[in-house]
């Protein structure tokens, strides 16, 4: 569902930079239920996920206790994150939420395009994506939340995944299916893709380009461009 029919802005895109969880693999669900169930400890019982979409984990566990006034010092933020961490890892584990058509339209976008995948998420959960997809190869470079000092909102992991591909921002489409993902992009000169089914005018207003309800979608919009 492109905002537009109109498609001048891919012309020049050389560069496509990918956000993981909710666009290469729906762990919406793990990532919520992995939250809520350390936060029931703390009396925290409205924890809502798509308050916090692509916010590290950290920074979400700090912000709410913050939020709510509990004491909480960097042990137990660190605690609480590795917990969480551990419990979505295995729920996507034992899940497999991949993407419909995630290996072969990747695999299709690679021959075309440079690709990067930029997530959030800790090192390991994209070790984990790659190893189970066999998508590797396919991007040219990677990075976690474990490479970046500022989580997006700020543009930080975006600018280093332009800088690894070789491209200019204005040369690079950012895929991403959270608010903060979708404002990251834009400050980071780049254009911004967002993919839902069903929060496409929140990821307009944050500034989206386009916006997809699948990767077939997606790879229809580029390979069209």
């Amino acid at each position: 569902m492109p905002i537009n029919s109109e498609r001048p802005w891919a012309d020049g895109i050389t560069g496509i930079i990918f956000d993981l969880d909710g666009v290469l693999i729906q762990s919406r669900g793990a990532h919520a239920r992995a939250f809520q169930e350390v936060l029931e400890g703390f009396g925290v019982n409205d924890f809502h996920y798509d308050d916090w979409a692509g916010w590290r984990t950290p920074d979400v566990f700090r912000s709410i206790f913050a939020a709510r006034g509990i004491a909480a010092g960097d042990a137990v933020i660190a605690d609480c994150s590795r917990r969480k961490s551990q419990r979505a890892r295995d729920l996507v584990a034992a899940d497999k939420p991949i993407e419909p058509d995630c290996i072969p339209v990747v695999r299709q976008l690679a021959a075309r395009y440079r690709l990067a995948l930029a997530s959030s998420g800790s090192r390991k959960s994209v070790d984990i994506f790659l190893d189970t997809t066999g998508l590797r190869d396919a991007f040219r470079a990677t990075f976690s939340g474990d490479d970046v000092r500022m989580a997006k909102p700020d543009p930080e992991i975006f600018s280093k995944a332009i800088e690894s591909l070789e491209t200019q921002p204005s040369a690079c489409a950012v895929v991403e299916d959270a608010v903060a993902g979708i404002q990251a992009a834009r400050r980071a000169g780049a254009y911004g893709i967002g993919f839902t089914s069903d929060n496409a005018a929140a990821l307009s207003a944050a500034g989206a380009d386009r916006v997809v309800a699948s990767l077939r979608e997606l790879a229809g919009l580029l390979e069209c461009a």
